[in-house]
């Protein structure tokens, strides 16, 4: 019997090329409902490739859950409008990719797409304060640097915009009321591009309008469902014009009437996921759970669902009204067949390629059918093609997509297909079922570590900062003053006691940042007092010694040769092919790094820093598997035993299939167990060795120890790290972590160690939301409840002691008792310790109440929520840690942050502000950079965390090492050149600084001026020049001066000149350290009668112009130095 209006059989994910063919066939649109973003975006990048002139629309859902008091996205809001904007003017036939989330939520009518846009072209007119009030009504956000979608910024006659649907924003350059000029431009670097000459269109960018109609609608319609709106924060703050967090959900109240996407779509056919009846029933039911939950917990002012979303009687009918079928994934008999096959694995992992075979398969199947060898990148297909020719003597051609005119029968191209299988005459087979595994993808061009460093110890007005020679002082302001008889722009510093001193802005160099002072607890130093002095040379002491140490390390491993690694084992594809996801750019880049470094036969210490399940331990499981397969033992050693646990299940699996013995050590192996891998570990019998401290015990010897890995080393000591070292000279060193303390970090930027960063999220990883509040267990309860019930998944709840356990034993007795739970800290014995985790990972359990021995490791997909109990206590890397166990999937990640009010001292307030503002993916990096500013850099090889960076602060600590390590460097290598440091002093009276009609915003100036500051040779001169033309228009004179006295700088330096000075008679000369590049020449000239040069008995030079200055003052300048050095 036929099953009616079913699709099928829909085996292996053939639907994309079941719809691609159907769409064909059919003089209609098509509206696919699958069951998720994962799924959609998928099946995305399968259609393109077979229909790649065929208009395809994703529209995703909200990212957050219904009722919850979070806002979706400006993202996802975007591309829904995007999309939206499309549907509403074009009936174009297209491929519609939609999830059952999105098609069940109602949606902004069409009328309101249209209404608010607006179009500008080149020399239209334009009231310039016309077009900024229209932005702000569509939903830009005014900003001093446009880098994201939405935001805009003002310049002088200069606008920037990023558009909602363009990749790169545009910059508008007006003459009077006139658009001069369009051009695109780079987000990151902020130069143009290309110049635009068609129409732009601006349309809405949140799917919330705040304009007077549509909030006096909403007050109206807000009243009439509550009588008690005066009560409603919601309301007061709408009324205020401001969009509360979660305000979207109010949507229906901002207009008479929502629509839903089936309103967009008519007559189109409608294709359904097999799985659609139980995800739709699930989705209305879980809605309707959030709702109750909100009534029961006595919150009012929710609407309920049938304003916001479509009931199954509702949706039915929209399904009636259009042509609909459904996937079916088993049953044969469909309302529509699919011709469909798998296709088996030609080569297993664990055996040799069999190309005989795959010849056969090639030979017979391409007789009647057409063959497409899918590689997963274009590095893949490189090899396969290459492989190919070399032992079948195969020359295939590739192509880009299926709309080709070739008639090979064979033919390859760059299509990420899970499984092979046949589908009507096409054979689609993968690297996999080819040769038994997947190829490791292409690696492109890594970020410039530079980026990130930038915003380290960017000058802000208020904060601490440390001059070189007074100490610490408060920035102000900047101020323009009178100096030589011109104006120069200067930075306003405050010491001790109100003291003020006006550092100009080409100095800029002589101070860096020392911290921002919320608390007001820095006392400054005093102006030409000896204390700060003092202070510096204590710490240049203490710097010597560190540097002293640091060299000796280092050119004891540098004068080692490090064992040979083989980095190109034959088996490493196969290995890379067990990793069951798409590595990210930086993955490979990171992993690169490490390859680069076995190369070198010198011992490396890298660090890597990656955000909390960004992949750092796929980076060293590919270096722990090229040493084995080098004959050279591994040691990983992690801070906790359920870390521990977890590497050694891990690596277990992924390497044993390839002979790699792997044991650990760890409170959970038994002393006799221990005795035995000691054994083996000393005879090398075993490869990888995985532990704790346990791992420190002098009764462990290894054979050939040649990789030493630090897993979440933020938890390990020095001396803990240092003694591997010590052992084992020759070997590499690879650091993991996500929040690296301070001083590891104070390393990685003085170029001590090697760093890797690794800021690319996983594929449709979601930023866990945080919430930080005081303990509210009505909120908590909710909380636990939504995750248990709503979204069926675990939760953590974790106390910072075990003394508070029993408090928030009492508290889920009392407020959830019908949860069970688990109860897990460090004191338990081993084996009841496995015992708990296990029902919690095995979801036997759906919460687990722990101390924070969950910080580092347990990585479990299903727990999305946790809950922090008494977070001021923990520390912010461990705060960040604990945020990072949650959202490891492509679900949202909740973090509730608590704490008591009593118990909240001003540091642990900064830190939760910290912890609350990193809500991005990729944070790990900043809180780690923060947290260097909050507890100081630590000494460098020393155990304490705060150590006497804080006297003198953490860039002024940077530099001061690395000039000393620069003159250890130079006394023990001939071949080192020392650079000399000092600053040149130059007076030119001219005016010099950045006009605030040119830059207005204060921090942006500040920036620049500090880049300016920090140019090292006329290059950069000409490129920032370039740069400044194009972000900010026609340079004024003043800014010119200021980079043609930085060229002055650069020659002084060159020339050994510490101070060229204009008075009113001439310009006095003096050398650093009175000594001239070339004194003889200077001699010379000084007795010459045929310039004005003399030569003072100080050792400095005069140059006479009588008071008497005709030549452009920049100009003789140049001309004088050039002519004494």
């Amino acid at each position: 019997m036929t099953n009616k209006n079913t699709i099928g059989p829909s085996i292996h994910n053939v639907e994309p090329f079941f719809i691609s063919q159907f769409y064909q066939n059919s003089n209609k649109s098509i509206l696919y409902i699958g069951k998720d973003e994962r799924e959609i975006s998928s099946m995305e990048e399968k259609i393109k490739w077979l229909l790649p002139d065929v208009e395809i629309l994703l529209f995703k859902s909200w990212d957050q859950i219904p009722y919850d008091n979070v806002s979706p996205s400006k993202e996802v809001q975007i591309e829904r409008l995007k999309t939206l904007k499309i549907l509403s003017n074009s009936k174009a036939k297209r491929i519609i990719l939609t999830t059952i989330n999105s098609i069940t939520q109602k949606i902004i009518p069409k009328s309101i797409i249209n209404s608010q846009l607006f179009k500008i072209s080149k020399n239209q007119k334009f009231k310039f304060e016309d077009l900024i009030n229209n932005l702000v009504l569509l939903g830009f956000q005014r900003t001093s640097l446009v880098r994201d979608k939405s935001e805009f910024s003002v310049r002088g006659s200069i606008l920037d915009i990023f558009p909602n649907d363009r990749s790169k924003p545009i910059r508008i350059d007006f003459f009077d009321e006139e658009i001069e000029t369009i051009f695109e431009f780079d987000p990151i670097t902020q130069k143009r591009l290309k110049e635009i000459n068609s129409d732009l269109e601006f349309n809405i960018i949140n799917e919330l309008i705040l304009n007077e109609n549509n909030l006096n609608l909403f007050r109206k319609n807000f009243r009439e469902i509550f009588p008690e709106y005066r009560n409603s924060q919601v309301y007061n703050l709408f009324s205020e014009n401001i969009i509360p967090s979660g305000g979207e959900q109010f949507l229906p109240l901002f207009y008479d009437n929502l629509e839903t996407l089936f309103d967009y779509v008519k007559d189109y056919k409608i294709l359904l996921n097999d799985e659609f009846k139980n995800i739709f029933e699930n989705r209305l039911e879980n809605i309707n759970d959030f709702y109750l939950a909100r009534k029961n917990n006595k919150e009012n002012f929710f609407l309920s669902p049938e304003f916001f979303y479509l009931n199954k009687e509702i949706f039915q009918k929209y399904l009636d009204n259009n042509e609909h079928f459904y996937f079916n994934t088993f049953d044969k008999n469909n309302h529509i067949n699919i011709d469909v096959n798998i296709i088996h694995n030609l080569s297993s992992i664990k055996k040799e390629i069999d190309f005989s075979f795959i010849n056969q398969f090639f030979t017979t199947n391409s007789k009647e059918n057409f063959i497409y060898i899918c590689c997963r990148s274009k590095g893949s297909l490189e090899r396969v093609s290459k492989i190919l020719q070399n032992n079948l003597s195969l020359n295939l051609n590739n192509v880009t997509n299926f709309n080709h005119s070739l008639s090979d029968n064979i033919l390859l191209t760059i299509l990420d297909i899970e499984e092979s299988f046949k589908f009507n005459k096409y054979i689609f087979i993968n690297e996999k079922s080819l040769f038994g595994y997947f190829f490791n993808t292409q690696i492109s061009k890594s970020r410039k570590q530079t980026i990130f460093f930038e915003e380290l110890n960017k000058l802000s007005i208020d904060s601490i900062l440390v001059h070189s020679e007074y100490g610490l002082c408060k920035f102000n302001n900047i101020r323009k003053i009178e100096l030589n008889d011109s104006i120069h722009e200067c930075l306003e510093l405050e010491f001790f006691e109100n003291q003020k001193l006006f550092l100009p802005v080409e100095n800029l160099s002589y101070v860096s940042k020392y911290s921002d002072d919320t608390d007001g607890n820095i006392i400054l130093d005093k102006l030409g007092a000896s204390h700060w002095q003092k202070r510096k040379a204590d710490a240049k002491k203490k710097i010597r010694d560190a540097a002293k140490k640091l060299i000796s390390i280092a050119s004891k491993r540098l004068q080692s040769q490090s064992y040979e690694i083989n980095t190109n084992i034959p088996e490493y594809d196969k290995f890379v092919s067990t990793f069951p996801y798409v590595e990210t750019d930086d993955q490979l880049n990171a992993i690169q790094d490490v390859i680069n470094d076995f190369s070198k036969m010198i011992p490396s210490d890298r660090l890597i820093v990656g955000d909390v399940a960004f992949g750092k331990t796929e980076v060293i499981l590919r270096a722990i598997f090229l040493a084995a397969k080098s004959n050279l033992q591994s040691v990983v050693l992690v801070p906790t035993t359920i870390l521990s646990r977890q590497h050694f299940i891990n690596f277990k699996k992924r390497l044993s299939i390839f002979g790699i013995n792997i044991a650990e050590i760890s409170r959970l192996v038994s002393l006799k167990d221990k005795k035995e891998i000691f054994e083996k570990c000393n005879t090398g019998k075993i490869d990888v060795l995985v532990g704790t401290h346990a791992l420190l015990n002098d009764k462990l010897k290894f054979n050939r120890l040649g990789l030493i890995v630090y897993d979440e080393e933020q938890k390990l000591g020095t001396i803990q790290k240092e003694k591997f070292k010590e052992i084992a000279p020759k070997a590499h060193c690879i650091s993991l972590s996500a929040t690296p303390i301070p001083r590891t970090l104070s390393m990685s930027l003085s170029g001590i160690r090697d760093l890797s960063l690794i800021l690319t999220a996983p594929f449709e990883r979601m930023a866990v939301r945080t919430y930080v509040s005081p303990f509210d267990s009505l909120t908590i309860t909710e909380a636990i409840k939504r995750e248990i019930y709503g979204r069926k998944n675990g939760v953590y709840f974790v106390v910072p002691r075990k003394k508070d356990l029993p408090f928030v034993e009492q508290f889920l007795n009392d407020n959830l008792p019908e949860i069970k739970y688990v109860i897990t800290h460090g004191q338990l014995s081993p084996k009841l310790l496995e015992s708990r985790i296990s029902k919690f990972y095995n979801q036997e359990v759906p919460l687990m109440l722990s101390t924070n021995i969950i910080e580092n490791g347990l990585d479990l997909p299903h727990v999305n929520t946790i809950i922090v109990y008494r977070s001021n206590i923990f520390s912010l890397a461990a705060l960040y840690q604990l945020k990072g166990r949650v959202g490891r999937s492509s679900k949202r990640g909740y973090a509730y942050i608590t704490y008591k009010e009593s118990e909240l001292k001003d540091n642990g307030r900064k830190r939760l502000s910290i912890i609350n503002s990193s809500d991005h993916l990729g944070a790990g990096f900043n809180i780690a950079s923060q947290d260097l500013d909050l507890r100081g850099g630590g000494s460098i090889i020393g155990e304490e965390q705060s150590g006497f960076i804080k006297e003198i602060g953490t860039e002024l600590y940077h530099q001061m090492l690395e000039e000393e390590i620069n003159i250890q460097k130079s006394k023990i290598n001939s071949d080192f050149v020392k650079k000399d440091n000092f600053q040149p002093i130059i007076k030119i009276p001219v005016e010099i600084y950045i006009p605030e009609d040119f830059i207005n915003d204060v921090d942006l100036r500040l920036s620049i001026y500090k880049r300016i500051s920090n140019i090292n040779n006329n290059k950069e001169i000409e490129d920032i020049k370039i740069e400044l033309i194009d972000r900010f228009g026609k340079l004024p004179i003043q800014l010119i001066n200021l980079l043609k006295l930085v060229e002055i700088k650069i020659i002084c330096l060159k020339n050994n000149i510490e101070k060229f000075e204009f008075s009113r008679k001439g310009i006095l000369i003096s050398f650093f350290q009175n000594k001239p590049k070339n004194p003889e020449k200077l001699l010379q000239l000084s007795l010459s009668n045929k310039n004005s040069l003399i030569l003072r008995p100080d050792q400095k030079i005069f140059y006479d112009f009588g008071g008497n200055l005709i030549d452009d003052r920049f100009e003789l300048s140049k001309k004088i130095i050039n002519l004494i050095k």
